[in-house]
């Protein structure tokens, strides 16, 4: 659990400017489109995690994967799920790898999720987070990391 907190440390925080030509999707979506490409490439949601503050829930989505190791192929797994999120309208943005640590970045209207896979030995964590930039989410947004909050 400390990893997947971890991770979603390394992931969270304000999305840039996705521009989509003004589209707008709800949080709800996201969390919806987020769990159907991962359930869908063999991941399952760890429910006991919620790192979303009440007060930025319409601005902030965070998934975290229940012992992601138990996936077939979680490298693959975790590929799978940013294909399931292209295929329901997200465009690929950025990727980075930093040592055993793989993210990966989907835009769609205001809204920016960062895939992150801890893909050393043993599939340590896999975490998706997601954060709204739009202007009514982007203060709260600041005003949630200039509380100090731990997430």
């Amino acid at each position: 659990m400390a990893a997947a907190a971890g991770v979603v440390l390394l992931v969270a925080g304000c999305a840039g400017d996705a521009g989509d030509g003004g589209v707008t999707v709800k949080a709800a979506t996201v969390a919806k489109e987020v769990d159907r490409a991962a359930t869908a490439a063999g991941f399952t949601k760890d429910s006991s995690i919620d790192l979303v503050g009440p007060e930025v829930k319409e601005c902030k989505v965070d998934w975290v994967a229940d012992d992601p190791g138990k996936s077939v192929d979680p490298k693959n797994s975790f590929a799978d799920t940013i294909a399931g999120l292209v295929k329901a309208g997200w465009t690929e943005g950025k990727s980075d790898r930093k040592g055993d640590v793989d993210v990966r970045i989907v835009t769609k209207g205001d809204w920016e999720v960062r895939g992150a896979a801890d893909l050393g030995k043993g599939i340590k964590a896999v975490v998706f987070a997601g954060t709204n930039a739009s202007s009514e989410c982007a203060p709260l947004l600041i005003a949630e990391l200039g509380k100090g909050r731990k997430h």
